[in-house]
């Protein structure tokens, strides 16, 4: 708009969610009377807000005078009908010229990286630009401390704790289903005194994330201010990561999606971007190694421990990397319920507990136990586990439970899952080989993981087990004979467990 004059506009919201946190819609007449086109960028106003948005057009949603809310930003700003709104166009962003830069394969500075990802968590930037740098800035191999500003960039630009005393966290780089170890460290690591901020995601392309597990036994869902009072008064936490801690990171998550694949740079970006923005000071990364997982080799978990350790050293974070070569999913249960059920068997210290998951908690617990000087070299495990023993842990789950709005008393085997089961037997007599960790997933996410929290698969046998013909394999769950039949149709053509 040449002469930047003032457009107000009435809101209205529209019961419409499009998967994008920051669209409006504007009706086709007030389009051309202002100069605007689909896919602009426009600085909205509101009382004492302000946001940009990226304009869609319609000739129904919205009348002249109107502008549309969808769901996502309505929720997010708490928006009601018929509040008057400012608005202006946006011209283009200078953080542009780095996009342009890191086309020509150059070398950007902090400055430069700075603004671009303070545009791109504002949404001054569109996400066919971000697209263009995610792509630009992975996939063309970027320095070192090209990485290192970026990670500190991300961190930067969202909201920064400061917390007192030792703050340490435990992160997995994920590709294995099940291995829901997290909850059980953060049990025994906070009762011993440490705090553990933890933020954890939500699955992509997996059958469930840590968030969508303990999101069956607690809200997960926490501002940053709300985090803060969490860890004071309770010293742990476990969250779905807010959209305040390195906000330009939930786009590039979302957009880097689309591009089908995840270059390792970029995963430990992510990773460590949060850990910055928490304050964290004593780190212990889980990498799980499997040929059919996310990670499929020692050569690229070397590579990946190998920048974990360049931006722990930069931002003065002590780290333990290790390197796991896990034979097939961690735990039993693949899906959020069935996931919740092993978390609480373990903590619980229930008979049928899946001791693989325990083992692996209290290693990873021990570890950094041992490394925030909590326990002697050597003593860390043996500490963790007569914490587990002692359900010392379990109880400071309940105590999390409660904080975070919470049934503190649930236990393990009142976890409802779904009623829906069909069971696979074995076709032939022999020894499991091995378990493709992709069809899994793919087959959780037909039964309706993890958006349905009942959906997944329970692993009646693992790798190495021997096993008769007419055996139980796995137990299919969901909530409907729909889902069912689609899982079984999926069965058809993905093959998950090898018989030798």
């Amino acid at each position: 708009m040449a002469n930047q004059q003032k457009i107000l506009l009435s809101s209205k919201v529209i019961d419409i969610s499009t998967g994008y946190p920051r669209i409006v819609a504007l009706s086709e007449v007030d389009a051309v009377r202002y100069g605007i086109k689909a896919g602009d960028v426009l600085r909205l106003k509101w009382r004492n807000h302000s946001t940009y948005v990226t304009v869609d057009l319609t000739t129904t949603l919205v009348k002249p005078g109107q502008v549309g809310l969808f769901k996502e930003i309505e929720k997010y700003y708490k928006i009601k009908d018929n509040e008057l709104i400012e608005f202006e166009l946006v011209g283009h962003p200078a953080s542009l010229n780095a996009i342009q830069k890191k086309l020509l394969n150059k070398k950007l500075t902090y400055k430069e990286v700075y603004s671009l990802i303070d545009d791109i968590a504002k949404y001054k930037v569109d996400d066919v630009a971000t697209a263009f740098f995610v792509s630009a800035f992975f996939f063309k191999k970027p320095s070192s401390e090209e990485v290192y500003f970026l990670t500190k960039a991300m961190a930067e630009t969202g909201y920064l704790f400061n917390f007192e005393g030792k703050v340490v966290d435990k992160h997995s780089t994920g590709g294995l289903p099940g291995n829901r170890v997290t909850p059980i460290i953060l049990g025994i690591v906070s009762s011993l005194g440490l705090q553990m901020p933890k933020t954890s995601s939500r699955a992509v392309t997996s059958a469930a994330g840590t968030a969508d597990t303990f999101e069956v036994l607690a809200p997960v869902t926490f501002k940053a201010k709300q985090v803060e009072k969490l860890i004071k008064k309770h010293r742990a936490c476990l969250v779905w990561g807010s959209q305040e801690i390195a906000p330009a990171d939930d786009r590039i998550i979302r957009i880097a999606y689309h591009l089908t694949i995840e270059p390792y740079s970029k995963m430990v970006v992510s990773i460590m971007a949060k850990k910055v923005a928490l304050g964290i000071k004593y780190l212990i990364i889980d990498i799980p190694v499997n040929k059919t997982a996310k990670i499929t080799s020692l050569e690229m978990a070397k590579k990946i421990k190998s920048l974990f350790l360049y931006l722990a050293k930069k931002f003065k974070i002590k780290i333990k990397v290790s390197i796991n070569f896990d034979k097939d999913p961690v735990g039993q249960g693949i899906g959020p319920s069935l996931e919740a059920r092993d978390i609480l068997r373990v903590l619980q210290q229930k008979e049928n507990r899946p001791l693989d998951l325990e083992k692996k908690s209290l290693e990873l617990a021990g570890g950094l136990l041992e490394l925030a000087a909590k326990a002697e070299k050597g003593q860390g495990k043996k500490i963790a586990g007569e914490v587990l023993k002692s359900c010392q842990a379990f109880r400071k789950i309940q105590e999390i439970i409660k904080a975070q709005g919470g049934n503190p008393l649930i236990d393990s085997e009142k976890i409802e899952q779904g009623k829906f089961l069909f069971k696979i037997k074995a076709n032939k007599t022999g020894k499991i080989k091995m378990i493709q960790n992709r069809n899994l997933v793919e087959i959780c996410r037909l039964l309706g993981a993890p958006f349905i929290k009942k959906a997944g698969i329970y692993l009646n046998k693992s790798v190495g087990d021997r096993i008769k013909k007419g055996e139980t394999l796995f137990t299919l769950h969901t909530v409907s004979q729909l889902r069912m039949d689609l899982a079984k149709e999926g069965l058809k053509k993905l093959k998950v467990y090898f018989i030798s």
